[in-house]
């Protein structure tokens, strides 16, 4: 029987951080933008099931020197609906992780060296076919 996951114990690592889902870059300003963006401390960027999300680092303002949430009763619904056995204390909760602008550069020049690539054996197909 699996234990049950909680939020006992926990440092509040879900209330260190504000993610929101973006759009995925598409254009070389949208890249260009995301990349400086990763120039200030507290922004990271990380992708999850092919969705992009943008992470800002930071403690939530309710909460105290323990921790703990000052308006737990009265907390916003986005906090109520997290679920523990998801979060980042059980866990990554990114497939990939873009911590510095160096980190994100590589990210976007090996997905266009891969993009070439399958270009490449496409037309090579088309050849080899006659067409």
């Amino acid at each position: 029987m699996k234990k049950k996951e909680t939020c006992e114990g926990c440092p509040a690592l879900c209330c260190k951080g504000l993610e929101k889902e973006i759009p995925s870059p598409k254009t070389k300003l949208d890249r260009e933008n995301l990349v400086w963006q990763l120039h200030f401390v507290n922004t990271k960027f990380f992708i999850r099931s092919r969705k992009w999300y943008e992470l800002s680092l930071g403690d939530c303002g309710y909460l105290d020197a323990n921790n703990l949430c000052t308006v737990y009763e009265r907390r916003p619904d986005v906090c109520r609906n997290h679920n523990p056995p998801e979060c980042e204390r059980f866990g990554d909760i990114f497939d990939v992780m873009f911590d510095t602008p160096e980190d994100l550069l590589k990210h976007f020049q090996k997905a266009k060296d891969k993009r070439k690539k399958r270009g490449k054996s496409k037309s090579s197909v088309k050849k080899r076919r006659g067409s």
